[in-house]
Formats: C-alpha cells, structure tokens, sequence
C-alpha cells in the first residue's frame, strides 16, 4: 500500500516519465484513454498499481455518463463482472545506454476529493523519481476531417514552451470550469515537478448526427508528438491506416449531402493548419523508410 494505491511490486525505473490519460470530460473520441492504452500494448508494459476507483468515484450520478462495472450474463450465468480501474504500468527501455523510462496511468477521472487522488499518484511518482510528468486529452469541436487534429498544450512552468516550440502546438487561453489535468498540472508545479498537458480537437458534426466515438486521428497527432519526447520507438502505422480509414468514411458521407461538403469547406477555411512532421532519427533503414514516406505525402501519393 502507498496510501490508497495498491502497489504490487514496486519497480526500479531511470529518470522515468509518467504519461496519463483519463476518462471523462476530456477524452473526446477515447483520445486520452485510447493514447495510453496503445503505449501499454505497444511496450507491452507491466502492471504494478492500481488505485481503486470506488474511492474516488461514485459508481452512478444523475447527468453524467455511468461508470457501473460493465457484466455479462449467459443462459443466466454471470460470466463477466468488469468494474472501471486506474491501473499503473511501467515499460523499462532496453540496454543500459541512457535513456528515460515509462510510469503509464490509464484511469477514470475522480468525481471526488481531486487533491487527494492527484497527490496520491504525485507521491508515488516521486518515490519512483519521475521528473516530469505529460497528461492526453481531447475535446469535441467543429474541425475539418480534412485536416491533421490541432493539438494545444498547457504547462506548469513558462520555460517548458522553449522545449515545445518545435512540436507544433497551440498555447491554450482558457477560462472557465477547470479540467481535471489543469488540477493536475498545478499540483505538479507545486511540487517543482515538470508538466505538460497536450490536448487533441477531435472530429464533432452534431448538427449531421457525426459523432466519432474512437478517434485514431486523434491519437495519432498526440503519439507522434509524444514518441520524440518521450523517447520511445514506437510503430504507428496501423494508427495511420485507421486514421486514413476514418477520412475516407466521413468523406463518404460528404458525397451523400451537400449541406455537410459546404460545412466541411467553411471548416477547412477558418482552420489553420500545424501539420507535425517527426525529426528523422533511428537505423539507417528507418530514416530511408520516413524519408519515402514523406517524399510520398509531399507529391500527394497514398502511403504503403
């Protein structure tokens, strides 16, 4: 035990980073949770952590989206009882040259005592020597499909803009009710600890019924920009053929009205585009392979 976390072993990481991902108001398109997720496939990180979401949360609140365990019953048989989790991983990169390793939380945002769930998790990060500490989300809006997602960021301390100047983000100006990972992002500035919070714009047509539940878009323009900062080698290919899927449905629908071509267009004419194209790094057949990659975007072919 660590407090309220239930620590299963307690891992020896370097300079790790801890990356996080929540549920709830800011997962438009499970950018958030389906980010951290995919980091915990592709390292085939190991769990060691949980901290239990009936301490947090409340299982069923008018207005608000249901976090009841999901169960199955067959021929009158319980055969799946699944409560919601805030489970902890950790990936430890290979060889002993430097390098940074992973601390990775895929929870549920805490309905209740915030300061509390995120000291928590701070106190435990630090045990571990975590140093800086990056969170994922995205919000709903009216973007063109036609476009790569804007991605906005907020910080914990101004010289982390110095660090980011070269990933493409957005500043966020904001005011109004706090997120989750703004509480976050203060408690870790008031801990001396490193902070950067990057929020994706996920696809939302409401007035065409268009709502996309699962956003690789999405997720694909926060990982690319997370795999160089946190140094991690990760493939995303299969994220980029989902993203290439989902712009061919949406204009697939665009063929069938008029009134969503129009509204796409004006999307597309008061959006401003920070297309983010990864520093070539790696094996020689790495960079040969990004090279074509991008030589083939560039003259407009489709990617192999």
């Amino acid at each position: 035990m660590n407090g309220r976390i239930l620590i299963r072993e307690m891992p020896s990481l370097r300079q790790p980073y801890l990356v996080a991902g929540f549920s709830g108001w800011v997962d438009g398109g499970q950018a958030a949770t389906g980010t951290v997720k995919y980091l915990v496939r592709k390292l085939d990180a190991t769990p060691f952590a949980e901290i239990p979401v009936a301490d947090f949360n409340v299982f069923q609140m008018p207005g608000v989206e249901s976090l009841r365990p999901h169960s199955k019953t067959e021929d009158g048989v319980i055969t799946e009882f699944r409560p919601p989790r805030n489970e902890l991983f950790y990936w430890k990169k290979p060889g002993p040259g430097p390098g940074h390793d992973l601390v990775l939380l895929q929870g549920v945002e805490p309905q209740l005592r915030w300061p509390e769930f995120i000291g928590e998790v701070l106190d435990l990060a630090q045990r571990l020597g975590v140093g800086t500490v990056y969170s994922v989300g995205a919000v709903l809006g009216g973007v063109p499909h036609t476009r790569e997602p804007a991605v906005s960021c907020a910080v914990s301390h101004p010289a982390l803009k110095r660090e980011l100047e070269q990933f493409k983000v957005r500043y966020s100006n904001y005011e109004g009710p706090a997120t989750f990972n703004t509480a976050l992002l203060v408690q870790c500035r008031e801990r001396g600890l490193k902070a950067v919070h990057f929020n994706g714009r996920a696809v939302y047509y409401p007035e065409f019924g268009i709502v996309v539940a699962y956003n690789p878009m999405v997720m694909l323009a926060l990982l690319k920009r997370l795999r160089v900062l946190l140094g991690v080698d990760v493939d995303l290919s299969d994220l980029e053929s989902a993203s290439r899927e989902l712009v061919e449905r949406l204009n697939g629908l665009e063929t069938q009205s008029a009134k969503l071509r129009e509204y796409v267009a004006e999307l597309e004419r008061n959006f401003t585009e920070m297309r983010y194209e990864p520093p070539i790094s790696g094996a020689p057949e790495e960079i040969v392979r990004d090279a074509e990659e991008f030589l083939r975007r560039q003259r407009g072919e489709e990617p192999k």
